[in-house]
């Protein structure tokens, strides 16, 4: 778990906070979380990377969506199905959308 902190900060510090490789590094810190039983920190963390990914790469980009897809599953280990499920639909219809627009 230091490892991948230690790896996300000196990409944030080589690379800058939104780097494709930085948000590699931080979801990891995220995936690290959630194996520690550390839900509510995972959750802060997933949400931190999805924003950036959003900024970065569009809200339908494909690892937005998987990051979106990792902050529904913190969710669920939460308790909180509803948020989950209502994340899983929104994640779902923007790669509907995609998929029609052939991109």
């Amino acid at each position: 778990m230091a490892e991948s902190r230690d790896v996300a900060a000196l990409r944030e510090q080589v690379l800058g906070p939104e780097h494709p490789d930085t948000l590699v590094s931080r979801r990891e810190v995220a995936v690290g979380l959630g194996w520690l039983g550390r839900w509510a920190d995972a959750l802060t963390e997933y949400r931190r990377v999805a924003a950036a990914r959003e900024r970065v790469l569009g809200a339908d980009h494909p690892d937005t969506l998987a990051s979106r897809n990792d902050e529904a599953h913190c969710l669920e280990q939460l308790g909180r199905s509803a948020e989950a499920v209502a994340l899983y639909r929104r994640v779902a219809a923007l790669r509907e959308q995609r998929a029609a627009a052939g991109r």
